[in-house]
């Protein structure tokens, strides 16, 4: 029998140093700089430029040997990009812009690529939850025809579908019928944990109705009971924060409760995305402290606790 391979362990840079999404060397140098972490083996990243920067990017993750993930969800929610759209030109478009930001990942030899719906359907006229799960389903269905055996995986993030950022799909539950409403697929789920808190959703049940498609997990933290806290929404502020849904110890707990239930057997990368709001330094550092508490075995350093 064919043994697993292990779980990469990631971190999201381009939430880290934004300006690296259209630096090519300073994403290069952040590679290094995540190497020489050793608890690591896999980035997440955003990135826009020229195509032979792209092939740099790629021969260097190789040499690295560095698995990695393509955020195309950026510049997906930045235009807007609709996969569910009632109207099907608008849809088809959004498959083709997604077929370009596959080529790019591609060229860069990315393992995964992440994607994400579109606008919420109560922002727009003439759409329904029948109608988000149907055009979704054609858009992955259209999307899987063209993802290459050697290519990268997509790989679909579901977001509140009922405030910030009010993106179609969508709740746990509505994720769950457009997956088990599909043949057999090779597309799978990005489970990041603050969104299930964003929904309302306990971790532990709204992980398990997704996890014959999970195959990414974001440890991820949010604010979501606190409205006037100027961290609430999707965020993703540090653990250590005061008022966040995740407290470190809750965030360990949870992960390994899934990790000693079997429940992570298909997840093939888990990554902590932390976004910076400047002094990209002291998160960088900060972020590699709380992985290192989440993933080994003792705990590492003193967070007050």
């Amino acid at each position: 029998m064919e043994e697993k391979a292990r779980m990469k362990k990631g971190i999201c840079l381009t939430a880290l140093y934004p300006q690296a999404m259209e630096n090519a060397e300073l994403l290069l140098e952040l590679f290094e700089k995540v190497k020489e972490k050793e608890r690591f083996d896999c980035v997440e990243f955003y990135f826009h430029g020229k195509p032979e920067e792209e092939l740099r990017i790629g021969k260097k993750l190789k040499q690295l040997q560095l698995a990695s993930v393509f955020l195309a969800g950026f510049p997906m929610k930045r235009d807007k990009v609709d996969l569910s759209a009632g109207c099907d030109e608008i849809r088809k478009k959004g498959v083709a812009d997604c077929l370009k930001l596959y080529e790019s990942a591609a060229r860069m030899q990315a393992d995964k690529m992440l994607i994400l719906s579109g606008p919420a359907w109560e922002m727009q006229d003439g759409k329904s939850r029948d109608g988000i799960l149907l055009q979704m389903r054609n858009s992955l269905q259209e999307m899987e025809a063209w993802m290459g055996q050697d290519g990268p995986q997509i790989t679909l993030e579901f977001f509140n579908d009922k405030g910030e950022p009010w993106l179609a799909v969508g709740d746990v539950a509505m994720v769950q019928e457009l997956f088990g409403g599909m043949p057999e697929t090779k597309i799978g789920i990005t489970f990041d944990t603050s969104h299930a808190a964003q929904l309302g959703w306990d971790v532990l049940p709204a992980f398990r109705m997704l996890q014959p498609w999970i195959g990414h997990l974001h440890l991820a933290n949010s604010v979501s009971r606190e409205k006037r806290h100027p961290l609430f929404g999707d965020k993703h502020p540090l653990f250590s924060i005061e008022g966040g849904d995740f407290s470190l110890a809750r965030i360990r707990k949870l992960y390994r409760t899934l990790e000693q239930s079997g429940d992570l057997e298909q997840v093939d990368i888990c990554s902590f995305e932390v976004i910076s709001r400047g002094e990209e330094e002291l998160y960088f550092e900060r972020t590699c402290k709380e992985a290192a508490y989440v993933w080994e075995q003792e705990g590492a350093g003193n967070f007050g606790m």
